[in-house]
């Protein structure tokens, strides 16, 4: 999983923005530049979360393997002990 959230790249709307100049209403044109700059915005935000939650799931697996092998050397020893 950490392998699919890390990767997460850039949004870039702006060939459709550059489009704008095209649409022939001024209106339109300028509804389209703040659409596509608001879901940049947007993925920009939501690629920076996905990347602190790889990069957090990342860390808890660490900890969960370093506790495993701990459990399991402790109950190494403890066998050892009782043998």
């Amino acid at each position: 999983m950490v392998e699919i959230l890390k990767p997460v790249k850039k949004v870039d709307l702006g060939d459709a923005a550059d489009l704008s100049t095209k649409m022939g209403n001024d209106d339109v044109a300028a509804s389209l530049v703040t659409f596509c700059a608001t879901w940049e915005s947007g993925g920009a935000f939501l690629a920076d979360c996905a990347a602190t939650l790889a990069d957090g799931l990342e860390a808890a697996n660490g900890n969960y393997e370093d506790t495993d092998e701990a459990i399991r050397d402790a109950v190494k020893s403890v066998k050892t002990a009782l043998a």
